[in-house]
């Protein structure tokens, strides 16, 4: 993603590799614009931040204290560096829209890595199946996302991929300082 970063700052045209892979996904995915507009949707902040609840929601219902947390405050990390990340890298599609990295990436993939993270944990899956299963997830949420903000070129793919990577990276270090921080709380009350 760095590198990313600093390869297509101050640009606004897309390299070879974007423009193949765009006119690719235009040519050959079976999407419509109201299909595309519809997974669009779920980047916006409103809808971004009810699916965030409801994800945090059913991880305290199923008594995980720590996955509400994780699907509240990754999802936000990843949000929060998108937006420090837009001007500071200044690559722009359709005139002055800052494309890098792509915010509706990140923020989808976050909900949808913290989602089945918490689906992984609540099924008390074998480690290598719990792996599985919140990879997976968290791929096919960031390529569907992916694949619909390149339909409507509302970002090149490099600029997509830079969101996904982000939002991993979100969700692994919220998770670790959670655990950190839940950890050190819990060795001081059995103090």
């Amino acid at each position: 993603m760095v590198a990313q970063a600093v390869l297509y700052a101050g640009t606004s045209a897309p390299r070879t590799a974007d423009a193949a892979v765009t006119a690719w996904v235009q040519e050959r995915v079976p999407m419509s614009y109201p299909v595309a507009f519809a997974i669009d949707a779920v980047g916006m902040p409103w809808v971004a931040s009810g699916l965030a609840a409801l994800v945090a929601l059913a991880c305290l219902l199923t008594g995980r204290r720590r996955g509400a947390l994780l699907a509240c405050l990754g999802p936000a990390l990843a949000v929060a560096v998108t937006s420090a990340l837009k001007p500071l890298v200044d690559r722009t599609i359709h005139g002055d829209n800052l494309a890098f990295p792509s915010g509706h990436t990140a923020v989808a993939t976050a909900i949808g890595a913290t989602a089945f993270i918490a689906l992984a944990g609540a099924t008390r899956l074998r480690p290598a199946a719990a792996l599985a299963v919140a990879v997976g997830g968290t791929v096919v949420c960031g390529a569907v996302m992916a694949v619909s903000q390149v339909f409507l070129t509302a970002h090149y793919p490099s600029d997509t991929l830079g969101g996904f990577a982000i939002a991993v990276c979100a969700v692994v270090v919220t998770g670790w300082g959670v655990d950190l921080v839940a950890d050190a709380l819990r060795r001081r009350r059995q103090r």
